[in-house]
C-alpha cells in the first residue's frame, strides 16, 4: 500500500465519518428526512451506520505507515504530531468562530474549555475528536511498541491485542457514563489500549507484506477486485444485522 493509496483509504473514512454521525440517530432520520426504506420500523440509513467505523480505518493505515517509517528509521515523529494538531487547531478555530454566533452560551466556554480542547485532553468543543490524544500517544509511543513487537509472532500481537480490545469495549460500554466520560485522564488511557488491536493490525500488516502477499496471490485486477467486493459485502452484511458494538471488530 502506497502514500496515494492510504490517502484514499483516509479520504472514504472521512467521508464514513460523516454519514456516521448524520444518521446514526433513528429519531432524527425518521423526523428530517424522507425514508425511501425501513426495516422493522428503523430507517436505513440508520442500519448502514452500522457499517461506518471510521476511526479504525484511520488505525489501521496508521499503525501501517508508522512500521514502514519505523523501519527506515523515524526521524520526524515530532513534526507529524504538530502538523496534525495545527490542522486539528484549525478545526477547532472554525468551530469556535462559527460556535460563537450559532451557541455563544458554549463558545468559546471558559478558559478550562479552551486549554482541554486546544490540547486534545478532552475535546470540549469538539467532542467527535475524543480518539486525536490517544492516537497522539500511540504514534508517541510507537517506535518502543514496534521494538517489543518485533520480539514475538504476530499471530500472538494480534490475539493478545485482541483481548485487550475486547476487555476495554466492556470496560467503556459499563463504565462510561458512570465514570470515563466525566474523568478524561482515565478515559484517554483506556483508549489507548483500546485502539491497540487495530493500530497493530495495520503494524502487522506491514511487517509481513499482507497487501503485497494479497496481490501477489489475486493477480488480475478484476478478479481482485470481485473478491474484495464479495468479501466487504458479506462483512457489511454481517454488521447491518446485528448491533455495532457487537460486530465493529469483526468488519
Amino acid at each position: 500500500m502506497d502514500k496515494q493509496q492510504s490517502q484514499l483509504i483516509k479520504g472514504i473514512a472521512i467521508l464514513v465519518m460523516v454519514y456516521g454521525h448524520l444518521f446514526s440517530n433513528p429519531v432524527l432520520v425518521a423526523t428530517r428526512c424522507c425514508n425511501v426504506w425501513e426495516v422493522a420500523g428503523v430507517p436505513l440509513a440508520t442500519y448502514i451506520t452500522r457499517l461506518m467505523v471510521p476511526v479504525p480505518f484511520f488505525l489501521i493505515v496508521g499503525g501501517y505507515g508508522l512500521w514502514k517509517v519505523w523501519q527506515m528509521g523515524d526521524r520526524h515523529r515530532w513534526s507529524r504530531i504538530l502538523r496534525l494538531f495545527i490542522h486539528f487547531w484549525i478545526i477547532t478555530l472554525i468551530f469556535v468562530l462559527i460556535g460563537s454566533f450559532v451557541n455563544p452560551a458554549r463558545y468559546p466556554g471558559d478558559i478550562l474549555d479552551f486549554v482541554k480542547s486546544v490540547t486534545a485532553y478532552e475535546p470540549r468543543y469538539n467532542p467527535e475528536m475524543w480518539f486525536l490524544a490517544p492516537y497522539v500517544i500511540l504514534s508517541l509511543i510507537s517506535p518502543w511498541l514496534f521494538r517489543l513487537y518485533s520480539r514475538f509472532r504476530g499471530r500472538w500481537i494480534i490475539l493478545s491485542t485482541l483481548g485487550i480490545h475486547l476487555v476495554t469495549s466492556l470496560c467503556i460500554s459499563r463504565y462510561g457514563s458512570l465514570f470515563l466520560y466525566s474523568n478524561y485522564w482515565a478515559y484517554d488511557i483506556l483508549c489507548v489500549f483500546h485502539m491497540l488491536f487495530n493500530f497493530s493490525l495495520g503494524a502487522m500488516a506491514a511487517r509481513y507484506g499482507f497487501f503485497e502477499r494479497l496481490s501477489e496471490k489475486v493477480k488480475t485486477p478484476k478478479k481482485r477486485n470481485i473478491v474484495a467486493l464479495g468479501t466487504i459485502t458479506l462483512l457489511g452484511t454481517i454488521a447491518c444485522m446485528f448491533s455495532y458494538n457487537n460486530t465493529s471488530v469483526i468488519f
